[in-house]
C-alpha cells in the first residue's frame, strides 16, 4: 500500500478510530478531527458531535478522505477545523469542554459557481472510498472525479452524476481546483506533498 509507506501522520496506518456514521454514509463532509489526552481520533462533521460512530483504519480514512492527510501536526488533546475559504485545517485546543468548537458545513451561497446547476460526474468506487481521488478534469461538459489509471473504455454504471456542491463536500480540499479549472485543465492529487499538480488534456 503506497500510502502507507509514504505515511504522513503521528499515529501508525492501522490505528482503530471513530467515524461518525454520518460520514461514512456520505452524508455530511468531515470537517473536525478531535483527538482525546490518550491519542485517539475522532472524524466528525458539521453541526453536533454524532453518537453514531463507525471504527475505521486511520490508513483507509486518509485513503477516503485525503484532506485529512495533512494533519501532521495535530497532537493529543488538540482538535482541527476544516476552513472552507482557506482550503484547510485550523488546529487547536478546546477552549471549553461544555461548549466544543463546531465543524462547518459548505456555504454554497459564497461560490456561486457551485449552484444548483453545476453537476460533476464522479467515480463510484472512489465516492465510496474503494479507490482514491486522484485527478479532477474540467471539460466543455463539466467536471469529473476519478481514481487513478482510468480504462478506455469506461462503463456508464461505474459512473454517477451529482451536483457539484456534493462532490466538494465529499471531497473539502478539491473546493480552489474547482473554482480555478478551466475547460481542458485537469490537476492530480500527490498525498506525499499534499497538493495539486496541474496539467492540460484533450478529449479522444
Amino acid at each position: 500500500m503506497p500510502l502507507a509507506q509514504n505515511w504522513p501522520l503521528e499515529s501508525p496506518p492501522e490505528t482503530q478510530v471513530e467515524v461518525a456514521q454520518e460520514l461514512v454514509e456520505l452524508r455530511a463532509p468531515l470537517v473536525i478531527v478531535r483527538r482525546t489526552d490518550e491519542g485517539d481520533w475522532l472524524f466528525d462533521g458539521p453541526g453536533d458531535s454524532s453518537n453514531q460512530v463507525a471504527m475505521m483504519a486511520l490508513v483507509d480514512v486518509v485513503n477516503a478522505w485525503p484532506h485529512v492527510g495533512s494533519l501532521d501536526e495535530l497532537r493529543s488533546g488538540q482538535l482541527a477545523l476544516w476552513d472552507w475559504a482557506g482550503n484547510g485545517w485550523q488546529i487547536g485546543v478546546p477552549v471549553s469542554p461544555e461548549q466544543p468548537p463546531q465543524g462547518v458545513d459548505l456555504d454554497v451561497e459564497k461560490w456561486p459557481g457551485l449552484g444548483p446547476d453545476a453537476t460533476a460526474v464522479v467515480e463510484r468506487a472512489v465516492v465510496t472510498g474503494e479507490r482514491p481521488l486522484t485527478d479532477i478534469q474540467r471539460d466543455e461538459e463539466g467536471y469529473s472525479f476519478v481514481g487513478p489509471e482510468q480504462p478506455a473504455d469506461p462503463k456508464p454504471e461505474d459512473y454517477l452524476l451529482v451536483p457539484l456542491s456534493d462532490a466538494v463536500r465529499r471531497w473539502p480540499h478539491s473546493l480552489p481546483v474547482v473554482l480555478a479549472l478551466e475547460p481542458g485543465e485537469g490537476v492530480e492529487w500527490h498525498h506525499d506533498a499534499q497538493h495539486w499538480e496541474g496539467y492540460r488534456f484533450t478529449r479522444g
